[in-house]
């Protein structure tokens, strides 16, 4: 008895540990989830590239976009981000971010961009029961 409510009282302190998710009234990712700022900024000969979470039952999960392995941003369900690159291949990655309150897979989606010059590309992300989907919006 003591065992199981000591048990219960970890459970209860660890779930109150995990911190609310900072979000924006434009619904676009919060500056202090994106690790690649300078990314965000728009300059001449760079081509837009915005990325968008679904929101539902199964897109709750904090995820880890990345761009060629490098983590680029955190997002979750109803965000946007857009980013602005030259042209060229890319690979673009979302996992889950793993805590201790989010499950253990590491189901990884990627989707190669040829990014050619004055285009402007839109990604969506998002999750069904059969996991994780990326893939260009319009195509």
């Amino acid at each position: 008895m003591i065992k199981a409510l000591a048990a219960c009282a970890t459970v209860i302190a660890l779930a109150g540990c995990a911190t609310p998710v900072e979000r924006t009234a434009s619904g676009d990712v919060p500056p202090s989830r994106v690790y690649i700022k300078s990314m965000t900024q728009q300059e001449s000969g760079l081509n837009r590239i915005e990325f968008t979470r679904d929101s539902g039952m199964f897109n709750h999960d904090m995820m880890e976009l990345a761009i060629n392995d490098v983590v680029l941003a955190q997002i979750t369900d109803g965000e946007h981000l857009a980013i602005w690159l030259k042209p060229g291949s890319y690979v673009f990655s979302v996992k889950p971010v793993h805590t201790l309150n989010s499950p253990s897979y590491t189901e990884q989606n990627r989707i190669t961009l040829d990014v050619k010059n004055g285009a402007a590309y839109k990604v969506r992300i998002a999750s069904d029961i059969r996991g994780l989907k990326m893939g260009l919006v319009g195509q």
